[in-house]
């Protein structure tokens, strides 16, 4: 659970998430609610329950630390993943002294990787951050400023043979080779039906052009929705 002198804001809301938890319980909407009135000390009704529920109204962050405590779980069950490094931190429970004893950091150095969201640590510091923090794959490519070049690879591994680009790609995405190139392999399929649909019919050929044209734009997102699919097979994609 985030400390509590903890500044920055949890993770964005997962609505799925939570109605999931208060299902599992066997809680209405009326017990959820007056819980959360009780934990913050403002009125909660079981309509505002409902809506942060289906997406239409999205709790704070103290309302998400009393939703959770409503539905006996950790707000960080209620959130989708990182995606900053203060989010990091956030839902490690860590303080910022103590992340940046963890890393080997002075305070202001991690204050400045934080505000930034800008990783520059050395590789043992590298380690130490992959191990303490747990960032997700996309918040770690992010961070170190490797946005870029991952989609300069992906759309060549895609274009072309997917296989002599795992290597490359391991370098940059700190994950097994052997799920990279699983992901890499289902980028190179799913473009290449694409593709091979450009050849057909006029209107036909139009539109598979540009859902190749758009894939290829959007494509660092798939590898990580293909990512996390091998990773937490039971767990929704954020």
């Amino acid at each position: 659970m985030p400390p509590a002198d903890d500044p920055y804001a949890l993770p964005r809301f997962d609505p799925t998430r939570a109605a999931a938890v208060r299902a599992q319980l066997g809680l209405t909407l009326g017990q959820v609610a007056w819980a959360v009135t009780a934990y913050c000390g403002h009125p909660a009704h079981p309509g505002l329950v409902e809506a942060w529920e289906a997406g239409t109204a999205t709790p704070d962050n103290t309302q998400v630390k009393a939703l959770a405590a409503a539905l006996w779980c950790s707000p960080v069950d209620l959130v989708e993943e990182p995606g900053t490094l203060a989010q990091c931190r956030t839902v490690a429970g860590l303080t910022v002294n103590e992340t940046a004893t963890e890393l080997g950091l002075t305070r202001g150095q991690w204050e400045d990787a934080e505000r930034r969201n800008r990783w520059q640590g050395t590789p043992a510091q590298t380690d130490a951050l992959l191990r303490v923090l747990c960032p997700p794959p996309a918040c770690f490519v992010a961070a170190c400023g490797r946005t870029g070049r991952l989609r300069v690879l992906l759309r060549e591994a895609a274009t072309t043979w997917w296989p002599p680009y795992v290597g490359a790609l391991s370098r940059i995405v700190p994950l097994d080779p052997a799920v990279l190139g699983h992901a890499l392999e289902r980028l190179h399929l799913t473009y290449q039906q694409w593709e091979g649909a450009a050849g057909g019919p006029p209107r036909q050929a139009a539109r598979a052009e540009a859902r190749a044209a758009d894939f290829l734009e959007h494509i660092d997102l798939h590898l990580w929705h293909h990512v996390r699919e091998v990773l937490n097979p039971a767990r929704p994609a954020s």
